[in-house]
């Protein structure tokens, strides 16, 4: 557990975790045809996604350690009514699957690349201290440019060869990955 006496590190480093691919399993079928069902109006592919139980346990973990300073940020489309659907899905997953979460606080979904979305809401350039949890490489290396710390999600599917940096383990028990998040996270809230 975090020391909780360690009030300061709260409000100055931020965890964002993605959805697809961490915590929500993967589905590549979903990706796949000349019109993909996560494009699809009225799929609500999102919503029935199964959950990738060891990024989850991670997520609630941090969520109740560090109030405020652990969120969802996730990809949906550029294009406006399957966006509002795709939103309204993974909210409800979200829901489905951590009833304590507050998404009007702590949920963020974004048509653009990750990195500018919390750069304009700061007003200022990603920080270390700004630690993304993802499992797709563009979005990690584009966090990483930018100034934060990008952890890859090793969801089963992907290796860490792909990626030169820090990674957790999907196929580890959650308590390890749990320690070394917790890890990063002190080290760069510390610093």
């Amino acid at each position: 557990m975090i020391d909780p006496r360690i009030n300061r590190v709260y409000t100055e480093s931020m965890i964002y975790f993605d959805m697809d691919g961490v915590l929500a399993k993967y589905d590549l079928s979903g990706y796949t045809g000349e019109c993909p069902e996560f494009k699809k109006l009225g799929a609500h592919y999102f919503a029935r996604l199964e959950a990738d139980e060891v990024a989850l346990d991670v997520f609630r973990t941090m969520y109740r350690e560090i109030p405020g300073s652990v969120m969802v940020l996730t990809s949906v489309s550029l294009e406006r009514d399957i966006r509002n659907e795709q939103t309204f899905d993974k909210i409800q997953w979200l829901l489905k699957n951590f009833p304590d979460f507050d998404f009007g606080a702590h949920f963020l979904s974004s048509s653009t690349e990750k990195r500018n979305l919390i750069s304009n809401i700061r007003g200022m350039s990603l920080t270390k201290r700004d630690i993304l949890v993802d499992d797709w490489n563009a979005n990690l290396y584009a966090w990483a440019n930018n100034g934060g710390t990008a952890v890859k999600y090793l969801n089963g599917l992907n290796s860490k060869d792909s990626w030169p940096g820090e990674y957790l383990d999907g196929t580890d028990f959650s308590s390890k990955c749990l320690a070394k998040l917790r890890k990063i996270w002190f080290d760069l809230a510390s610093a």
